[in-house]
């Protein structure tokens, strides 16, 4: 028989891991972008997410309701690039010059998505809730671009988009299998 044990409610960790993405404001004029992976869809009418950003992070500090925001899908081999825009701060270096980012354009927003990223999401901030140290940004979808290749009739193609996933610090996975259950 199994045995459970107590842990600290403060550690979040049990809800990792999970998808990671890169996060893209506008910074004076250029962009800003930071590794988030609290992020969730939270309606479908209208299309809504959440991103849940520290009150103290520069990011959060850049943005305000109405502002635009592209939601960057990665994969393993943008596990670097995570890891550096997620550990640096942006009031103290140019991440997007730094991390050698390029821009995609949007079709509904000035707000570029990351070339070579699986997809990204096109978005303006409808509202910003205050939850903790954190504040959850919801974020109106307007628009979503997904890598054709990698994307089919059900959703991502995890035998070719290697999804990357935060466990917690450095460490990142990525999907193992698919699993699928009788009707």
């Amino acid at each position: 028989m199994e045995e459970y044990i107590s842990i600290d409610p403060s550690d979040y960790h049990v809800f990792h891991p999970r998808p990671v993405y890169l996060i893209v404001v506008k910074k004076n004029k250029g962009y800003n972008v930071m590794a988030a992976s609290w992020v969730s869809p939270v309606s479908e009418e209208p299309p809504l997410a959440a991103i849940a950003l520290e009150k103290s992070s520069y990011t959060r500090q850049l943005i305000d309701v109405g502002s635009e925001v592209t939601i960057n899908i990665v994969g393993e081999e943008h596990a670097e690039i995570v890891y550096k825009a997620g550990t640096l701060s942006g009031r103290k270096v140019d991440k997007w010059k730094l991390l050698n980012l390029e821009p995609i354009a949007s079709r509904k927003i000035s707000v570029p998505g990351i070339k070579n990223a699986y997809g990204f999401v096109e978005g303006i901030v409808k509202n910003i809730v205050e939850a903790g140290e954190c504040d959850l940004v919801i974020v109106e979808i307007l628009n979503i671009n997904v890598r054709k290749d990698l994307y089919e009739k059900y959703g991502w193609d995890l035998r070719k988009a290697r999804i990357l996933m935060h466990v917690r610090g450095r460490v990142f996975s990525t999907p193992g299998k698919l699993l699928f259950v009788k009707k």
